[in-house]
C-alpha cells in the first residue's frame, strides 16, 4: 500500500471563525492541527476506525505552536503534517502552516499517545504495523522541550471552573480545545486587542470529566520567567493540563 509521507489540507478562513480582531484564533490553529493529524492517520490506516479494532485510541499529549502570523478573514491557508518519530508509546508529529503563497504562518510540534479505551491507560503501539508510521526526515523549527511547569514561589493567581455539557467530546472527557479556551478566557478582551500569542505550549497530562471542578493556577513558568503558565488542577490534586503562553505587543498600523 502506498502510504502518504506527508498530508496537506487547505481552508479559507470565514468571518465566523475569527476572533474579535478578525484574525484566526490560536485555538483554531490547534484544532486544524488535530484535524490534519487525524486525516493523515486515517490515510495511513492508523486512524480511529483502525485503532478501535485494537481497543486503542489516539490522545494528544503535547502541542507546541509557534506563530509567525495569523491569517485574516477570507484568507486561504494550508497545513502540512508529517511523522517525525515513533516508538512503542509515542508518536512525534510536526506541522507547517502556510499562506496562499507558501510563506510560513506557524510551526507546530505535537506528541500523540495511544491509550487503551477501556482501561484509559497508555497502550503499546507494537500491536500496530510498524510500516504504518512512515518517518520523515524533515526539520521542524520547534524544538523538543520539557513540559511547562508553574513556579509556585513567584506568585500565583487562582480561580475555579466546573466542566459543563459543551466541554465534553465523544470520548466523554473534556475536549482538548476547551482546555485552551478556558485558559485564554482568563484574560480580558482588551488584552488580546493589544497582544498576539506568539507561543502556545500545552501539556495534556490527565483527563477531566463532566461536572468535575478544577482549579486554575496562573503565574510564571519555572524555567522561563518571561512566559506565563496556567495549570489546570483536578479535584483529586492531579494536574490535568499545563498551558504556557508568550505574548507580543500588536504592531500599530501606520
Amino acid at each position: 500500500m502506498d502510504r502518504p509521507l506527508e498530508y496537506t489540507r487547505t481552508w479559507s478562513l470565514t468571518a465566523g471563525e475569527t476572533d474579535a480582531r478578525g484574525l484566526m484564533p490560536v485555538t483554531l490553529v490547534a484544532a486544524r492541527a488535530i484535524e490534519t493529524a487525524t486525516r493523515h492517520a486515517d490515510a495511513l490506516d492508523i486512524g480511529y476506525s483502525n485503532l478501535v479494532e485494537h481497543r486503542l485510541g489516539w490522545v494528544l499529549a503535547r502541542l507546541t505552536i509557534e506563530m509567525v502570523r495569523y491569517p485574516s478573514i477570507n484568507e486561504t491557508y494550508s497545513m502540512t503534517t508529517w511523522i517525525e518519530g515513533y516508538n512503542r508509546f509515542f508518536s512525534d508529529r510536526c506541522y507547517l502552516m502556510t499562506d496562499a503563497d507558501g510563506r510560513p504562518l506557524a510551526h507546530i510540534r505535537s506528541v500523540w499517545v495511544a491509550i487503551d479505551m477501556q482501561t484509559r491507560r497508555m497502550a503499546n503501539l507494537a500491536e500496530l504495523e510498524r510500516d504504518a508510521f512512515p518517518v520523515v526526515e524533515r526539520p521542524c523549527p520547534v524544538p523538543k522541550s520539557p513540559r511547562p511547569v508553574l513556579d509556585r514561589d513567584a506568585g500565583v493567581a487562582e480561580s475555579s471552573y466546573t466542566f459543563k455539557n459543551c466541554d465534553i467530546d465523544f470520548n466523554r472527557h473534556v475536549n482538548t480545545i476547551r482546555y485552551l479556551d478556558l485558559v485564554l478566557n482568563l484574560r480580558p478582551l482588551d488584552f488580546y486587542d493589544r497582544h498576539d500569542i506568539v507561543l502556545l505550549d500545552a501539556s495534556f497530562d490527565h483527563e477531566c470529566y463532566f461536572g468535575r471542578e478544577v482549579s486554575l493556577l496562573t503565574g510564571r513558568e519555572r524555567r522561563d520567567q518571561s512566559a506565563e503558565i496556567t495549570e489546570i488542577i483536578r479535584d483529586d490534586g492531579e494536574r490535568a493540563v499545563g498551558v504556557k503562553l508568550k505574548y507580543s505587543p500588536v504592531e500599530k498600523k501606520q
